[in-house]
């Protein structure tokens, strides 16, 4: 029994990870929308314009936007260390980028999120669990979108 200690251990640790489940989002958009995950297949990308890699990803952010349909929810959350509400804003606009954008001053969402660093893909279930998480966009982010897309 002793030998299966450490099993026991590894298999909760699994299962915890796995079953995550976050209180619904509820902020106001950068246009002072106010925005909801609650009941929602929903897609959260926490970034900041001095990440590489997020502003690399932008596009992808965009293009999951446009092809989301109603099959899942974008919420594009900045997590607002050492930005402005001014600069997003230009950011965006410069870019025409048209995805819903929360501005995490106080880091109030990236605290809720446990969210360590950006970016971060958050993938949530219409209850808040977390079916998927990534550092990256990645092809199992793709697939996982594009199989939502346009469901009700």
């Amino acid at each position: 029994m002793k030998s299966l200690a450490p099993l026991f251990i590894l298999l909760a640790v699994h299962t915890n990870i796995y079953a995550t489940t976050y209180p619904p989002l509820l902020a106001n958009t950068l246009d002072g929308q106010t925005i909801s995950s609650q009941g929602q297949v929903t897609y959260l990308k926490f970034w900041a314009t001095w990440c590489a890699y997020c502003m690399e990803e932008m596009p992808l952010l965009e293009q999951s936007y446009q092809q989301a349909n109603a099959g899942y929810h974008v919420i594009s959350v900045n997590i607002g260390f050492n930005q402005s509400k001014r600069s997003i804003t230009n950011y965006l606009k410069k870019h025409d980028y048209q995805f819903p954008t929360v501005f995490d001053s106080d880091g109030s969402i990236t605290r809720q999120y446990a969210v360590l660093g950006t970016p971060q893909h958050i993938l949530l279930d219409s209850s808040g669990n977390e079916l998927y998480r990534s550092a990256l966009f990645t092809d199992e982010l793709a697939s996982k979108l594009t199989k939502l897309q346009g469901r009700k």
